[in-house]
């Protein structure tokens, strides 16, 4: 049986991602999430359940949580209709939760990748630095800056092409 904490290490930011769209604020989704895990810390017979049951009770739970705090929450809903925002549809919720596996699946294998490419793909797309800023940073050349970033992207470009060619072939 795995623990809440391997759960929550495993999914918070991906669950993250999916309730930010419902309440517009990276916090008050980290908050929801958190809750969540209150919420499976109570229920421990789920844990016996297996992975993809808690996935979805997590998933649920993060849903559920986000919109009780949206319904509860007049004042945002009227600066969100102002702003020409509807409440998410069906086809919403499915490219929140599409959205969120990717960036969860993105951050996995950005974990993996060698630690010169981890390092650098972090500073420019994470931290948004410039190449120039990156080589000063690491204390290298640009073109080291520049490899290492081709490396990373071709490495992860191989990783997610075999998990779409797996999936189209299943």
């Amino acid at each position: 049986m795995l623990s809440t904490e391997y759960y929550f290490n495993k999914y918070f930011l991906q669950l993250s991602v999916f309730a930010f769209p419902w309440v517009g604020s990276e916090e008050i989704a980290k908050d929801i999430v958190q809750d969540a895990f209150v919420v499976l810390m109570g229920r421990q017979e789920l844990l016996l359940k297996g992975e993809p049951v808690i996935k979805s009770f997590l998933y649920s739970a993060v849903k559920n949580l986000a919109m009780n705090i949206k319904r509860r929450n007049v004042v945002f809903d009227r600066v969100r209709s102002e702003f020409n925002t509807d409440q998410p549809d069906e086809n919403d919720i499915l490219d929140n939760l599409i959205n969120a596996e990717l960036i969860g699946a993105l951050h996995r294998e950005l974990n993996e990748l060698p630690e010169g490419c981890q390092r650098v793909c972090r500073l420019i797309y994470l931290d948004g630095m410039k190449y120039e800023e990156v080589a000063q940073e690491l204390n290298v050349s640009v073109n080291t800056v520049k490899t290492q970033r081709m490396r990373a992207i071709n490495l992860l470009k191989r990783k997610f092409l075999s998990i779409l060619f797996t999936f189209f072939i299943l």
